[in-house]
């Protein structure tokens, strides 16, 4: 007999918290909701993540003037006292629709202290202000000034969700680039392919993310369907894999991007590229949002932040 699979007790007692606040307040449902309350409710439903207290990491903000004109704003993070770092440039998640260098915070924070590296935070432009392949190109510009600012130092990326969407095309565009080397990527519960026949987006989860959600955020950030089908928001479709950075790919099994990321995970290998996967069976999409309230959600950004340190700093033990 096979086990039963069961959601943390702590996610399904926050996730009913929020989800009774949404309805005291009359959250409307996804097909009249638009971008703008999205982002108002998001907001409160933040407030039921509370920080993990990180100390000795100095933060600074700044921004990038990109090659359109607007101006990409970026928050880094950096250890005190450590000397030469390598250096991760990171994309929030949100659906490419809110979400923003503040509510990625905690965990640039986390990952910084814990990882020994210093991380660099991207707000990118959001739909549906800014469709495809807005937040994309902020993406690929963002990753060509760190290099440039830290020219020496070892360069990864990674996201969260369409953050982690993302990196992983980021590093996809600079395959074999001259110009910028990208040495890793850590993927978190991300977006990786336009397409919703799947395993884990059949099995139609209710938690925190859903199939109804997906294809909204979907709708948002792409001008046609067609355009799912473009490697730079599919990034699983990529054909030629070989030569892609060393990842370290993070999955939920209730999240319905599960089966996306698993899929990559064995092309990835199935190419010869050093990838390690890290699956958190009682989890749910997005959880290292909740890891100041979920004890299991903590210990599993701890996990995330060990494997990202073993990747930046091969030649040093990660306690775990």
């Amino acid at each position: 007999m096979e086990k039963t699979v069961e959601v943390n007790e702590q996610v399904s007692a926050l996730l009913h918290k929020i989800s009774s606040r949404m309805k005291e307040l009359h959250h409307p449902p996804l097909d009249v909701l638009t971008p703008r309350q999205s982002r108002e409710y998001y907001k409160i439903a933040r407030t039921y993540f509370p920080e993990i207290p990180v100390q000795g990491v100095e933060t600074t903000d700044a921004s990038i003037r990109a090659s359109q004109g607007h101006s990409i704003p970026v928050r880094i993070y950096t250890p005190s006292g450590r000397g030469n770092l390598p250096v991760l440039v990171y994309f929030h998640g949100g659906g490419w629709v809110f979400g923003d260098i503040d509510s990625a915070d905690s965990a640039c924070r986390y990952l910084a202290s814990h990882s020994e590296i210093i991380v660099v935070s991207v707000g990118y432009r959001l739909a549906p202000e800014h469709k495809f392949p807005a937040a994309y190109e902020d993406a690929l510009e963002s990753v060509l000034e760190v290099r440039r600012q830290w020219p020496d130092a070892p360069l990864y990326v990674g996201g969260e969700s369409s953050g982690g969407n993302l990196a992983a095309a980021v590093s996809g565009y600079y395959k074999g680039s001259r110009e910028v080397s990208i040495q890793g990527q850590l993927l978190i519960t991300p977006v990786l392919n336009y397409d919703f026949s799947t395993d884990s987006y059949q099995e139609n989860f209710r938690y925190n993310l859903t199939t109804e959600k997906m294809k909204w955020f979907f709708n948002h950030y792409l001008n046609n369907e067609e355009e799912g089908g473009k490697v730079e928001v599919s990034p699983l479709r990529r054909e030629d894999k070989q030569g892609l950075p060393e990842t370290v790919l993070v999955t939920a099994h209730f999240d319905p991007l599960r089966e996306e990321a698993a899929a990559y995970h064995r092309q990835l290998q199935e190419a010869g590229v050093r990838a390690e996967r890290l699956h958190f069976e009682d989890l749910v999409h997005s959880f290292i949002n909740m890891a100041g309230t979920v004890d299991r959600a903590e210990q599993a950004l701890a996990d995330t932040a060990a494997s990202l340190k073993t990747m930046v700093h091969p030649n040093v033990h990660a306690d775990r």
